[in-house]
């Protein structure tokens, strides 16, 4: 009988050890289910994220281009009219109230996309265009002095080197600001 004892519980260890490996086992191929789980989880989440970053930047980029564009477009229209003017009062003409409104609304359809440029940055753009919008509205302060009775004859040859200097600084805004603008968008940088 002891060998008979000595089969069956050689048999009980056997099923016991084959009953605790296929326990083990499958707690071990839940464990490998569940971290593949995760892992897969989370690189479908790290992939939303990196999409949705590459799409915002895009996205940021057809902003910036189109800004970009609305001060580069406003200056072309703009340019000839500040030279307009300028070479006029050279001539010694004066310039009118209306002609002072006019050109006022004109400065503002440059003024309002170097404002918009705060919002889409980056920072070297908007300070830039912040340039830009400062010379501009020096130029048109110097133009609001040679209104109808203009100044006194003492201060027209001062005033008129003052107003060339000043449109010259607006056209090496307008370069800085062409140089930075093309530097963000080439390079994709922010």
């Amino acid at each position: 009988m002891d060998q008979e004892w000595a089969t069956v519980l050689t048999a009980g260890i056997g099923l016991v050890g084959a009953l605790g490996g296929s326990l083990l086992g499958a707690r071990a191929a839940i464990k490998g289910a569940r971290d593949a789980a995760v892992l897969a989880a989370d690189a479908a989440r790290q992939q939303l994220a990196d999409q949705a970053e590459m799409e915002h930047r895009h996205w940021l980029r057809q902003e910036r281009q189109k800004s970009y564009r609305e001060v580069l477009d406003a200056y072309a229209v703009l340019t000839p009219v500040i030279w307009e003017v300028h070479e006029s009062l050279h001539g010694g003409r004066m310039l009118e109230a209306s002609e002072l409104a006019d050109l006022s609304v004109r400065f503002d359809e440059l003024i309002s996309p170097c404002m918009r440029l705060n919002l889409i940055g980056p920072a070297r753009v908007t300070a830039s265009g912040e340039d830009l919008r400062r010379a501009l509205r020096d130029v048109f302060a110097i133009f609001q002095r040679f209104e109808a009775s203009g100044p006194p004859e003492e201060e027209l040859a001062p005033l008129l080197a003052e107003l060339r200097a000043a449109v010259e600084i607006i056209r090496s805004r307008y370069l800085e600001f062409m140089a930075a603008s093309q530097q963000v968008l080439l390079s994709g940088a922010d």
